[in-house]
């Protein structure tokens, strides 16, 4: 089954630089027998079926060994529900990172908001562990469901990641731009990083550099792509 699953990148752009300070890894399936199936209709049959697990642990082993080369570039990964519920997930993680030899320090994983919500003591637990390690741990989806202040103060997140139903609306929604001017300064104050995810033209690129975002991404600077083709965007 792995053979058919490539793991690919979207550049992760820092807001003051416009220089790329990272990637996100995302896991593709163009080699499925039947045609290829987009992550939105294979991830959930993934998530029920128990096969999460086995999946999540080959995303994040293949883009440890793929980015251990690249010492300038941080690597984000999505984390599942399922996966997080795992009692054994955080020594998990550990083992993938002794085994690629991909410093903790350069890892972050990306949590949503549902599973923080579900299992407030597991996922507090879990954060702290992880952090413990290195790691960083990302609030991702944020805006697209019931965002709470208090949770943010509780869970310690390192960064948070506007979902992009809400940044990509900016250029079109004053309401939206002023969320997530809002959403700028709550993290600010809490010592999070902000990642405005859904970047699509020059407009919202302004307004969320404006706003004080501090790293960009979405396809106006790139669509996910195989590594060789996302680390060719970067200055020779």
């Amino acid at each position: 089954m792995r053979d058919e699953f490539e793991v690919w990148y979207q550049p992760i752009i820092d807001a003051r630089s416009q220089a790329m300070a990272g990637v996100e890894a995302l896991v593709r399936w163009p080699r499925r027998p039947a045609g290829e199936l987009l992550p939105d209709e294979f991830i959930p049959v993934a998530e029920t079926s128990g096969l999460i697990y086995s999946l999540g642990q080959f995303v994040l082993r293949r883009a440890c060994r793929d980015l251990v080369p690249y010492e300038d570039l941080r690597l984000s990964v999505n984390i599942s529900p399922a996966q997080f519920r795992d009692p054994e997930f955080e020594d998990k993680v550990a083992r993938v990172l002794q085994e690629t030899s991909y410093p903790a320090h350069r890892l972050e994983l990306e949590v949503t908001e549902s599973y923080v919500l579900e299992n407030p003591e597991r996922a507090l637990a879990a954060i702290r562990n992880l952090k413990s390690q290195g790691m960083a741990v990302a609030l991702d989806d944020f805006g697209n469901g019931y965002s709470s202040i208090g949770y943010l103060r509780r869970f310690h997140f390192d960064t948070i990641k506007i979902d992009k139903s809400l940044a990509g609306l900016v250029d079109s929604d004053e309401q939206a731009l002023a969320l997530v001017n809002g959403t700028v300064r709550i993290a600010t104050a809490l010592g999070m990083a902000v990642t405005a995810e859904g970047v699509e033209n020059e407009d919202q690129l302004k307004l969320l550099c404006q706003a004080g975002c501090d790293r960009l991404q979405g396809y106006y600077f790139s669509p996910p792509r195989p590594l060789e083709a996302i680390v060719s965007l970067r200055p020779a």
